[in-house]
């Protein structure tokens, strides 16, 4: 194969330990532009120039070994010892293709053997062999898998423009930017320093078209004002969006050559990188503690003497430029340390006594952009935060200056359009929620939201769906933004609607108080708590189960307590009803030796699939359909046999159907249903029953036992591949629970083994 057939000509192709130049020379001469040889040293570099002069255009050196992932290669060649660089896969994860030339020598047999190893994990896969020229040989070319592809604020400048060139085509094209700091030598640069840009979110495409141009290695950070996918800093902006901003108003040209901070700007910039973005390693001092940390600059001294020139009279330590910049209005916003507290112990010890602090992690504020005004979504929002579970507490509308004010305070300031086609606007509303049952987050939410405490909040992406539903693609926007923990609720209240701490404070109390639980609480076994939470309590001396629900779904006490009143003198598999009153209704313990479980990868088993049917049936007979009717939603006891749970969304017929087929639990409910339906729709004997018992409704209704357990049988093969991962999963979470279990003194196991009736004291001997 040769290059033309294996490569388009905009390839930028980057060797690196070059020595003689023939593989650049080669790629030259087949038409290829976009090259670039990077020598070990300028003496290398001066070496290759001379036997080649027409390649001096092509040419650099580094002396630094981490040049290797540090380019925009998508061909990275390694020549001469540069192969044994293969044997770590961040050094040519960017690239699209790794190519060598194979020789025989030691390290062209340790580039076979770690190819070969990285073909089989994976990471790479045979491409070809590309034939350059006369007496230079072949080059084996591999593909790399699983490439990174996510575009990160570190580019390259194209060594055909070089760093004059460069800040030279940015002022041509009237790109708005600014370089931050260490610009006093340009356009040089000490060798590995990188050119630090702040830029408009409107120029960034024309940016990034000139440094698209070519292959380089001078690295380049590009930050963007709102912080755009690919010019962020830890998923934020770099600076608070105003800040930015106010940082490229009042830039000043320097030397003829690029636009740089202001020296007020130039100070306080300087001061907050080295605060919030490198903490102890900027070297500077706590002001409590004098020790001295390695740094990459000395940033003690050029804040100095940037400060002597503008008469401010500081100590240059951490502490005194924080209180600094906080009286400045450039300390970040709290929300804004706490995501840059992941990477900076510095910036931890700043918020470490607030979070350590006790917090209400029920407590939420959902700020409403401007775009979610639109119509009546204020409203659609409020709908869908009760329907989730959250009591709404106070709803307001923004003035203009209140929202130009708390756009500055929340988010980090950054209301720009993130990873969306347009933005969604700045604050125009706020709904202060609480919701007294909050969700514990995953690990996996903890790692991507680390300060949520509640994992409820988190239905911000439902909405956000849900408004864009139905939105050309490129319209689509973020209406709606969440604090993520108790604290930052109050940081959003002082910010957005002081006046109403104290009500919101009242309110809370009261819903707190109401939500409360004055029996002996032996076991909580709610499951998400979107309506209530559910309890095992003692009650005269007996288990029974309570379930609390919260004000804003009373709704479903009522229907709940209504059937089971009307329902379970009439079926015997509806229990009866002990308690009921303004908040929560009790229900009789029941000991289950079913449990069973959708995600278990077991069929339901066959006597008590008929018993329920049998048992919708008589509900149906008595005029009133579950609506929510599932396996999971039925539970056997030794004693009293199987019984029904979950009437929330049970139905009273206005006009009972014809036949029990034709009912709303075997059926499902008709299009122009009125009723509270579950999510995701009604139940039916389709859904919530034959794909876990394998028999249609008529064959379990009259085939005989012997045909029912075949049909079974061949179900489950013939379901194999839906059934098998979960039965794993199932026996993986079981080792997993025993494991915790085991090791944790607060287990608790509440379902018993024997034929007896569970006991209180029984219970409370499993939970000691």
């Amino acid at each position: 194969m040769t290059p033309k057939e294996a490569w388009t000509p905009d390839t930028n192709f980057v060797e690196i330990g070059a020595k003689d130049g023939a593989i650049a020379a080669s790629l030259v001469a087949w038409g290829f532009g976009r090259v670039l040889t990077v020598a070990g040293s300028l003496r290398g570099m001066e070496d290759i120039a001379a036997r080649q002069p027409s390649l001096a255009a092509y040419l650099t050196y580094s002396t630094d070994r981490r040049v290797v992932r540090r380019n925009n290669a998508d061909v990275l060649i390694l020549s001469n010892r540069s192969i044994l660089r293969l044997w770590n896969p961040r050094n040519w994860r960017h690239a699209r293709q790794v190519v060598w030339i194979p020789r025989t020598t030691l390290f062209s047999a340790a580039a076979i053997i770690l190819c070969l190893a990285y073909v089989l994990a994976g990471r790479l896969q045979w491409n070809s062999l590309v034939r350059l020229g006369d007496g230079i040989g072949r080059m084996a070319v591999f593909g790399v898998r699983h490439r990174r592809t996510q575009q990160r604020a570190r580019r390259y400048v194209p060594r055909a423009l070089g760093v004059a060139g460069f800040l030279k085509r940015l002022g041509e094209q009237g790109v708005r930017y600014a370089v931050l700091r260490w610009f006093e030598s340009l356009p040089n640069l000490p060798p590995g320093e990188d050119l630090d840009l702040l830029v408009d979110d409107e120029h960034l495409e024309a940016l990034e078209k000139i440094l698209a141009e070519g292959p380089g290695i001078q690295p380049v950070d590009v930050y963007s004002v709102t912080g755009l996918p690919g010019s962020e800093f830890g998923n934020m902006p770099y600076f608070p969006p105003y800040l930015a901003e106010a940082i490229l108003s009042d830039a000043r040209l320097h030397g003829d050559l690029c636009w740089v901070p202001c020296p007020e700007h130039h100070f306080l910039s300087l001061a907050y990188h080295a605060l919030y973005h490198k903490g102890e390693r900027s070297g500077l001092s706590d002001g409590l503690v004098h020790r001295r940390n390695e740094a990459e600059h000395d940033y003690a001294a050029v804040l100095r003497r940037l400060a002597d020139d503008l008469d401010i009279d500081i100590r240059i330590t951490l502490r005194d430029l924080d209180q600094y910049l906080a009286e400045h209005s450039w300390r970040p916003p709290h929300d804004m340390l706490t995501r840059l507290a992941a990477n900076n112990r510095w910036v931890t010890h700043l918020v470490s006594d607030r979070a350590a602090a006790p917090e209400d992690a029920g407590l939420a504020v959902f700020v409403v952009r401007r775009a979610g005004l639109n119509g009546d979504g204020l409203a659609k929002i409020t709908s869908m935060l009760k329907h989730e579970g959250f009591e709404i507490l106070v709803q307001k509308v923004l003035a203009p200056r209140e929202s130009q004010y708390s756009a500055r305070c929340i988010r980090g300031g950054n209301w720009g359009r993130g990873p969306w086609r347009v933005s969604g606007g700045p604050p125009a509303a706020v709904v202060v929620t609480y919701d007294p049952e909050p969700v514990k987050p995953s690990s996996r939410q903890r790692r991507q939201f680390p300060g949520l405490t509640n994992a409820r909040v988190l239905v911000k992406k439902k909405i956000r769906d849900a408004f864009n539903d139905g939105v050309p693609a490129d319209q689509q926007c973020n209406v709606l933004h969440s604090s993520d923990n108790g604290h930052q609720a109050m940081d959003y209240v002082q910010i957005l609607i002081p006046e109403t701490a104290a009500e919101i404070q009242e309110r809370v109390a009261s819903i707190r108080d109401a939500y409360a639980t004055s029996e002996p609480v032996l076991k909580r076994i709610t499951r998400y708590g979107r309506r209530a939470k559910i309890e095992l309590i003692e009650l005269d001396g007996q288990p029974a189960v309570k379930k609390t629900f919260k004000a804003c779904q009373d709704r479903y006490r009522q229907s709940e307590a209504a059937s089971l009143q009307q329902l379970s003198p009439l079926v015997s598999e509806v229990p009866p009803l002990l308690r009921v009153d303004h908040h929560s209704l009790v229900i009789p313990y029941y000991e289950d030796v079913l449990q069973y479980k959708r995600s278990s990868g077991k069929l339901f088993p066959l006597s008590a699939a008929k018993e329920a049917v049998a048992a919708l049936r008589k509900v149906y007979e008595a005029g009133y359909a579950l609506i929510d009717a599932h396996v999971e939603n039925v539970l056997v006891d030794r004693r009293e046999g199987l019984k029904l749970i979950d009437f929330e969304f049970c139905h009273r017929y206005a006009r009972r159907p014809p036949t029990f087929e034709h009912s709303y639990d075997i059926a499902g409910c008709p299009a122009d249903f009125a009723g509270n339906l579950p999510d995701g729709g009604s139940s039916s004997y389709a859904r919530g029953w034959q794909p876990y018992i394998g028999l249609g409704l008529k064959s379990l209704l009259n085939d005989p036992v012997w045909l029912q357990h075949l049909k079974r049988s061949v179900y489950y093969v013939a379901h194999l591949p839906r059934f098998l991962p979960r039965r794993v999963r199932h026996y993986y979470r079981c080792w997993r629970e025993r494991r915790t279990a085991c090791g944790s003194p607060n287990r608790a196991e509440f379902v018993s083994e024997q034929a007896a009736p569970v006991t209180i004291s029984q219970i409370r001997s499993r939970a000691a």
